[in-house]
């Protein structure tokens, strides 16, 4: 009966956690599950089968990201582990295949509409700010709109809202990035502390991995280029190193975090406290734990705490 419903569950679990808000992100769970324990034609067909539940409650643009978030990621996580890659390659193919079905499922859409894909995210992009600014002259005194944003902040969105347009635009690519990267960094995490079918001998790694981890050292260099190409303000290449010096203050991040985790260990905060501890960190010192990670290189903080 176990193994019946062991077989079962995962054909409507991934479905089911892609219909909530709050673990949207961990649908591809169950159909990593599936790939491992079952093999690639059970695992197709249950993604198959996911994909299509989804289409049919939420329409077909759920239905496109749950292809993406769930069917793509899961089919690269699972032969990355069958091809015992290190984790950094496991996350660096994943979140490439990721961003590679988006950009595909774009190129789609765009030749069914007849409309370039620059031309539809722009205009998608003004859309949204659009119907935001329309919003907030409506409600511009609630506590809703006030609460997100500063008073300053929303005064120059309803003043140049095509200033803020090109902001969102310029910044769309590292957001993007990084939101992916979270994704598959999170649900990677998530496999690693649960070990799923044995995830962790698969790729040769313990329990404390996360806590031991630490970027590359040579990753150092393109960032200190990104932020010296921003200190000067070279025109032709500022959106470009702003971009890709988010992209890598969030790996750096990451390394903050694990810092923390040591930091952690070593307070003995266990439990329901450290993943508040990590919550707090990020949300009120998001400096402090990005300059952790980047400043780990020169001062190693995990041998000076011994935690490491």
């Amino acid at each position: 009966m176990l193994a019946v419903l062991a077989l079962v569950i995962p054909f409507f679990l991934g479905a089911a956690l892609h219909l909530s808000a709050v673990f949207k992100i961990f649908s591809v769970l169950p159909l990593i599950f599936v790939f491992l324990r079952f093999g690639r034609a059970v695992g197709i067909l249950a993604s198959i089968s996911n994909l299509a539940i989804v289409w049919l409650l939420l329409g077909r643009t759920e239905a496109a990201w749950f292809f993406v978030l769930g069917m793509v990621f899961a089919i690269t996580v699972s032969e990355c582990v069958r091809l015992k890659l290190r984790p950094e390659w496991v996350v660096l193919s994943a979140t490439g295949m990721l961003l590679l079905a988006a950009v595909m499922l774009l190129m789609s859409y765009s030749h069914r509409s007849h409309k370039g894909p620059i031309e539809l995210v722009v205009s998608y992009v003004s859309s949204e700010v659009d119907e935001f600014i329309r919003g907030a002259e409506r409600y511009r005194e609630s506590t809703v709109v006030t609460s997100r944003f500063s008073s300053q902040d929303l005064e120059k969105m309803l003043a140049d809202p095509e200033m803020t347009k090109r902001n969102i635009l310029e910044a769309a690519p590292s957001v993007i990035l990084i939101s992916l990267l979270y994704t598959v960094v999170a649900n990677l995490l998530l496999l690693l502390r649960l070990n799923v079918q044995n995830i962790r001998d698969a790729l040769g790694l313990d329990a404390e991995f996360f806590k031991r981890w630490k970027a590359p050292d040579h990753m150092v260099w393109p960032t200190l280029a990104a932020g010296f190409c921003l200190v000067i303000e070279i025109p032709a290449v500022s959106a470009v190193a702003l971009n890709l010096f988010r992209v890598l203050m969030a790996v750096y991040l990451l390394q903050g975090l694990a810092i923390m985790a040591a930091l952690f260990e070593s307070w003995k905060i266990k439990g329901a406290f450290r993943p508040l501890g990590y919550a707090l960190a990020v949300t009120f010192l998001l400096p402090l734990v990005v300059s952790l990670g980047f400043f780990d290189l020169w001062f190693s903080f995990r041998e000076r705490i011994g935690a490491a």
